[in-house]
């Protein structure tokens, strides 16, 4: 029996149900003319959760925070031109931190390229220095054996971005008008099911032997590991734990892990290093003959600087064999799995034997630094920047997500956020750090709704995705928001131009924009409060943390006297362990 069929639409079906066999569940959809057939066959599977931006690129860092939460590929579907474009910030993060988004773009049909024709672009690869895989479909085909190599294809690229080369992958779809399912072009006598693919996406790791490198690292007294973001499991930090107790063996750990927030009771977990690694006299003494270094690179310039004057061994442990060393400096790559390595390397902890004066030392850097830390922050006043970080952790309930924008936030928490919390879910966008769609990504991940979900971010960074705020009002997303506003880029007083041109300074680089936020906030639907005492700050969050749809916590803040606050903590420190 034959059936009517629009051939784009046909495919677009294909495609969807194929998706839907490989366990996808969440796609991002942008309105638009071209990419009809893919809009409406997603919106016809009931197995699919739809969200709908009208900004595209809202709407790929909110897909990226769906992925980073889930860890599983998400769909991007947008129309031709420079719609297309738009996606190039969040794909970029995605590719840096291997978050796996299937990015599936319409367009017009190959011969109108270069032809002056409305809407059209050369899409051809357009992502291709930041994307793993790249598929141009053509125009459909209902070839049998097309229409079978196509779903084949589909099911190779999601292997691609879910385990074999993890990251964004880009599908692009030339469709010729007319567009519209009931538009007939075609009338055929199979059914999609013929050309299914039923077959799910498998992780196959293997574990490796890693004697050779092993055997090497026995051999060195003063082993350091340092802990930048990775998506590591709770096995991965239970067998940290043991290894470093076993073989007294101190880690350094980033601001930006959820390793520094996590319930621990060793005192080989370091989160100081900011502060002592400044003193020269420390350098010389904490000196390592080896640095293990899982996942990325060091969030503070003190640490890169650190890693760039070491005459150790560095050896840098990740899944995909990523050269993660900003540093220059030499170094050996290891391709294995985080966990596994580690679980190894568990096995001949009792065959380490640690310099004890050595560590003793670094413990004791990093209990000073914590001890002055502690007391500079109680005396700070209201609006100084550093005691946000300290305020809000001892707030923020119990396993909760907490977003770190970045920026001067990513570094305060760096500088200043200390262990034995509450086991947070921490989240970045650390890949090529910018500030475009923070509260779009923190978005895809509060939507998920199983946890609290609070965001840190400055003002230009909150200004860059307003439009984010229109989500969060549509889907009710109860983000809560804490907007540390020292209206501009205070960030910049750290740079040495600070001090240099102050007329030239003032308009180039910190750019005050005196935006009124309680404004912007209300008539985009949410919740507001202003902060005006520390005590204030911890009401307004209890309130906002019993709201079911977002708010927005402003704190005003002075970025010259929270740099101050800054340089007497590190100052502090030097005196104190010289």
């Amino acid at each position: 029996m034959k059936k009517y069929i629009n051939r784009n639409y046909f495919l677009a079906s294909l495609f969807v149900k194929q998706l839907e066999t490989l366990a996808i569940k969440n796609v991002c959809i942008s309105p638009g003319s071209r990419n009809t057939p893919l809009t409406l066959a997603f919106a016809a599977n009931k197995k699919f959760k739809k969200y709908i931006h009208v900004d595209e690129r809202s709407s790929g860092f909110f897909a990226l925070g769906l992925a980073k939460k889930n860890n599983k590929p998400v769909v991007l579907v947008t129309t031709s031109g420079t719609a297309v474009a738009e996606l190039y910030p969040a794909i970029i993060e995605a590719y840096l931190q291997r978050i796996p988004l299937l990015v599936c773009t319409a367009d017009r049909p190959e011969y109108l390229r270069n032809t002056g024709a409305n809407q059209t672009i050369n899409q051809e690869n357009i992502f291709k220095n930041h994307i793993r895989k790249f598929l141009d479909v053509g125009l459909p085909n209902l070839d049998k054996k097309k229409l079978s190599s196509f779903t084949k294809s589909v099911t190779e690229i999601i292997s691609i971005a879910n385990e074999k080369d993890k990251g964004p992958v880009h599908i692009n779809f030339p469709f010729e008008k007319p567009l519209e399912p009931n538009s007939f072009t075609d009338d055929i006598s199979f059914r999609l099911s013929n050309f299914i693919i039923d077959k799910k996406v498998i992780k196959n790791e293997s574990a490796k032997k890693y004697e050779k490198v092993i055997n090497e690292i026995k051999q060195f007294k003063k082993i350091i590991i340092f802990i930048g973001w990775d998506n590591y499991d709770q096995t991965f930090y239970k067998t940290l734990t043991r290894f470093s107790q076993k073989g007294n063996v101190p880690i350094f750990v980033d601001g930006t892990t959820d390793f520094r927030y996590i319930k621990t009771k060793t005192q080989n977990v370091i989160v100081n290093h900011t502060a002592f690694l400044k003193s020269e006299a420390v350098l010389k003494k904490v000196e390592p003959e080896i640095i293990i270094q899982f996942g990325n690179a060091p969030t503070s310039q003190t640490m890169l600087r650190f890693f760039e004057r070491t005459n150790a061994k560095l050896l840098l442990i990740n899944e995909f064999g990523n050269k993660k060393n900003a540093s220059a400096q030499p170094c050996e790559i290891i391709k294995a799995n985080p966990s596994n390595f580690l679980s190894k390397l568990n096995e001949n902890a009792k065959y380490i034997s640690t310099d004890f004066e050595w560590a003793e030392n670094i413990y004791n850097y990093n209990k000073v630094s914590e001890e002055l830390k502690s007391k500079l922050i109680k005396k700070a006043g209201f609006g100084y920047e550093p005691r946000v970080v300290t305020e809000l952790l001892n707030i923020i309930p119990e396993n909760s997500n907490l977003f770190i924008s970045n920026s001067m936030p990513v570094r305060d928490f760096d500088f200043f956020a200390s262990g034995e919390f509450k086991n947070l879910n921490i989240y970045t966008n650390r890949g090529a750090s910018g500030i475009d769609g923070i509260i779009s990504t923190a978005s895809g991940i509060a939507v998920q709704r199983n946890q609290k979900t609070f965001l840190v971010i400055g003002d230009l960074a909150f200004y860059h995705n307003i439009s984010a705020l229109a989500t969060l009002s549509e889907l009710k997303i109860p983000l809560i928001i804490i907007l540390v506003n020292n209206n501009g880029g205070g960030i910049f007083n750290m740079l040495p131009i600070a001090s240099m041109e102050k007329n030239s300074f003032e308009k180039y680089f910190i750019t005050s924009q005196n935006l009124n936020f309680k404004a912007i906030v209300k008539s985009f639907g949410g919740n507001y409060y202003l902060s005006k005492s520390w005590k204030e700050f911890k009401y307004n969050m209890q309130k906002a943390i019993n709201r079911k749809t977002y708010s927005v916590i402003e704190i005003k803040t002075d970025s010259k006297k929270s740099l101050l606050l800054r340089k007497k903590y590190w100052s502090l420190v030097k005196n104190k362990i010289k």
